[in-house]
């Protein structure tokens, strides 16, 4: 989160006595990354690359106020401010851990929150940038191998001895734990959803964190002795309340429907990551950039699935939304 982004929301909250608010955990799909207008994307021949390097701030102002986050107060819960804080390229365990690194904001004076973690990779892990910039506070690595960088070492490390999708599995499980204390403590409801990891429900946990390639079934202590304790492991995360967007399992799969590209829903995210990457601008119906995210109505689109399934969580918003009451209602009956 920007300093000038931060002190916005601290004016507005200062501003008012009842205080509401929506925070928005995740990565690049969160903070709004490619979220602009057609005419900002011409500018820059539909690179985003080129979107990054503009002298002005213009684009990181847009993808703020067209992020989901943005686009769910300004559109249904009109009495909320928003506060974005994703961060491009970040995992879960940065995203949830970024709530602490804001001490200006005093969580405490707000009435009503409410937090959308909106699930990045399951392989990434954040550790604190030894740097810690203004808004990037964390070094995200992935299990790749070979990568030239100046981390290449750390990730090919980080690939070889600790990753499995067992080892990501319990991570993501304690990184949720702490979020739950943290609503629990500030008195916050929690929607959990994927932008665009189709792993994210109990089946494949379960069988990814009682299997193990490297080991066999009789060195297997969760497979041999636990699949007990394994199943309340992963039952930190309530499956029943888990945001699977009209039925899909990630927000891409999601996107993939509404351009009528059913055919891209797949059990990895592959076939979705080639269909945006091959585009030269938007996609056809418009909801995708070619940098693999939302678009400004891809964002519309999103914002509007997480309302409607506040509405079915929450009656209480009718009360808090009368501006919108009628429509609200009618979605309620």
């Amino acid at each position: 989160m920007f300093n000038w982004y931060k002190y916005d929301i601290i004016r507005k909250l200062q501003a008012r006595t009842h205080k509401q608010v929506v925070i928005g955990l995740g990565d690049s799909f969160t903070q709004g990354a490619g979220a602009v207008s057609e005419e900002l994307w011409e500018k820059c021949n539909w690179d985003v690359d080129k979107i990054k390097t503009l002298e002005t701030w213009d684009y990181e102002i847009a993808y703020y106020e067209n992020s989901w986050v943005h686009q769910l107060c300004k559109n249904h819960l009109v009495n909320y401010i928003p506060i974005n804080m994703g961060m491009i390229g970040r995992g879960n365990r940065g995203a949830v851990k970024e709530l602490y690194l804001h001490p200006e904001i005093d969580f405490d004076s707000i009435q009503e929150k409410i937090v959308v973690f909106m699930l990045s990779g399951l392989e990434r892990f954040d550790f604190v940038h030894k740097q810690f910039f203004e808004h990037i506070h964390f070094n995200t690595i992935w299990p790749a191998s070979n990568l030239i960088n100046e981390d290449g070492e750390l990730w090919d490390a980080y690939g070889k001895y600790n990753y499995s999708n067992r080892t990501a599995i319990i991570e993501l499980l304690m990184t949720i734990a702490e979020l739950k204390t943290w609503c629990k403590l500030h008195n916050a409801k929690l929607i959990i959803t994927s932008a665009f990891r189709p792993e994210y429900n109990r089946e494949y946990f379960l069988e990814n964190i009682l299997n193990d390639d490297e080991l066999p079934d009789s060195e297997n202590y969760l497979k041999k002795n636990n699949p007990d304790y394994a199943e309340r492991l992963i039952d930190i995360i309530k499956w029943d309340e888990f945001l699977y967007p009209n039925g899909y399992k990630s927000f891409a799969d999601y996107l993939c429907h509404l351009e009528g590209r059913d055919d891209l829903i797949t059990d990895t995210d592959f076939a979705y990551y080639n269909f945006a990457k091959n585009l030269e601008k938007l996609s056809p119906n418009g909801y995708i950039t070619n940098c693999a995210h939302p678009s400004i109505k891809g964002h519309e689109a999103i914002a509007e699935v997480i309302f409607e399934h506040i509405l079915k969580t929450d009656n209480n918003i009718l009360k808090t939304n009368k501006k919108h009451g009628k429509k609200i209602l009618a979605n309620i009956i």
